[in-house]
């Protein structure tokens, strides 16, 4: 008896066959999904990640850290979340500045990188590379390669980036002569600076080189030698430095002691104030600095005077033997003698064979050898700092 065919349900062979392929459908259409689930990504996060561009899920999912979607949607964005990751582990900055500054640098993005300002010459240094002076250099359309060596130098200044290149200088000489010619005070200059760095030994502050209102030099301390009127207060390597400088003269017979030194902001503006009260303008101001641009507020500088003078045996400083003592081994210590005679045009103050100020030995070493004062220093070094335009 032959044996009954089995029928063949075709339908279930169907479905059996199709599960695969639906499973592997859903798998491909969720394959984003689970490869942000498997990098750490929460299901909120991911519903904002998937509705980006293919190239930016791209980039997140090659980015080597788990961005916190959730940290910058609390202020209003352009969905540029890998941007503000990067530049806010290199920046450090608030949410809503690292946004703002974000947002605006991807709409110059594309000109900026024609030019070769990559986002890792920018991020590094925004604080220098701002919006503003990305419009700038966009508009000087000088190229990075050439730009960079120029940009390099501290106390270089973005708008004249042209000027440097086309100056056919060497890039310090650029710097120095097209930006700042007011470090010679005979040569008239519109411009003014704050100093960037006030902690520097080495900073330049006079008329048109001013430090912040508000700045005071955090390691002020008592100097440890004779005063005039009240206790003379220095940064400590300026007071260590002074205190040998007193101890050593003693023993060859000299006795010299502070008449002023660390001069706060508000003290030079009442001081300011009461000049311009007693005389005119004009005179006024060959006599007192314009408060911030003293160097007593960096606390480096000290005006000097000696026993002989506080007994009553000379009256001023310059003519004492103790004066000619220091004027000859104050480079040892650090410390130069700011303003020397001849040299008003350049340094813009009179003579002041009372003014001492602390440079660091090396440097006082150069300028006392070379018979230079701290204006030629700086032209022919450069700044150790940078400054910014005001």
């Amino acid at each position: 008896m032959a044996k009954k065919k089995r029928k063949v349900n075709t339908k279930r062979i169907a479905i059996v066959a199709l599960i695969p392929v639906v499973c592997i459908t859903l798998l491909i259409a969720n394959f984003t999904s689970i490869r942000l689930s498997i990098k750490g990504y929460h299901k909120e996060d991911k519903k904002v990640v998937l509705k980006l561009e293919k190239e930016d899920i791209k980039d997140i999912l090659q980015y080597d850290q788990i961005i916190d979607i959730s940290k910058w949607d609390k202020v209003k964005n352009d969905a540029h979340y890998l941007l503000y990751d990067e530049y806010y582990r290199a920046s450090k900055k608030s949410v809503k500045k690292v946004v703002y500054y974000i947002d605006s640098y991807y709409e110059r993005m594309e000109d900026l990188n024609y030019l070769g300002y990559t986002k890792n010459v920018l991020f590094k240094n925004s604080d220098v590379y701002t919006i503003s002076n990305m419009d700038t250099l966009i508009s000087a359309n000088v190229p990075y390669k050439k730009a960079k060596k120029y940009l390099a130098v501290k106390g270089a200044q973005i708008q004249d980036i042209k000027k440097y290149v086309d100056s056919g200088l060497s890039p310090l000489k650029a710097v120095l002569q097209v930006s700042y010619p007011g470090i010679d005070s005979s040569k008239k200059d519109s411009r003014s600076y704050t100093i960037e760095n006030p902690e520097d030994t080495l900073i330049l502050i006079k008329n048109g080189f001013s430090v912040p209102s508000d700045y005071v030099p955090k390691d002020l301390r008592d100097v440890n030698i004779p005063y005039e009127t009240e206790v003379g207060q220095l940064r400590d390597e300026a007071a260590t430095a002074l205190e040998k400088m007193y101890k050593d003269g003693l023993k060859q017979g000299y006795s010299i002691a502070i008449k002023s030194s660390y001069r706060s902001y508000d003290t030079q503006l009442a001081v300011y104030n009461e000049y311009f009260a007693m005389y005119d303008a004009a005179y006024a101001a060959s006599l007192v600095s314009i408060p911030g641009s003293s160097e007593h507020q960096c606390g480096l500088s000290v005006d000097l005077t000696s026993q002989s003078v506080m007994n009553g045996e000379y009256g001023t400083f310059g003519e004492t033997p103790d004066y000619n003592w220091v004027e000859q081994n104050a480079y040892k210590y650090g410390f130069i003698l700011r303003f020397p005679e001849n040299t008003g045009d350049r340094t813009g103050a009179t003579n002041e064979p009372w003014h001492f100020r602390y440079v660091g030995k090396e440097a006082a070493k150069e300028i006392h050898d070379k018979g230079w004062i701290l204006e030629d220093y700086i032209e022919h070094h450069g700044f150790t700092y940078n400054l910014r335009l005001n």
